[in-house]
């Protein structure tokens, strides 16, 4: 189990990396991309940031995940980017997929975050 600040700080790269790969699809044709899987140096950096300043980060990035989505095109929604993970294989999603896929972890991980803010959550 992570903490607050990490599952938040995992929400904010979520919202970053969707978006800047919902624009990345626009602008050229199926660009390949990594997977998206912070090392556990990354992860436990997470910990050492102000949560003031990455609930603004969060705010930051939710709003342009949301300016992006409201701009879009309506013929972008089915542009593609193939995500090469590795091991686990290469997949591709749509721009529309990529946006549905950054609000579904969002809100997964707020419920996750809420679990370790909750009392008796085990530490």
């Amino acid at each position: 189990m992570f903490s607050p600040l990490q599952y938040g700080a995992h929400v904010r790269g979520i919202l970053t990396v969707y978006t800047d790969r919902m624009l990345l699809a626009i602008e050229q044709d199926a660009p390949t991309v990594p997977i998206f899987n912070p090392g556990q140096d990354e992860w436990e950096s997470y910990n050492q940031l102000d949560p003031e300043d990455l609930a603004d980060d969060i705010e930051a990035q939710a709003r342009r995940l949301a300016t992006t989505v409201a701009d879009m095109d309506p013929a972008a929604w089915s542009r593609t980017v193939i995500n090469d993970r590795g091991v686990y294989g290469i997949y591709s999603f749509t721009v529309a997929g990529l946006a549905c896929n950054a609000v579904h972890e969002s809100y997964h991980h707020l419920l996750d975050a809420k679990r370790t803010l909750s009392p008796g959550a085990s530490s």
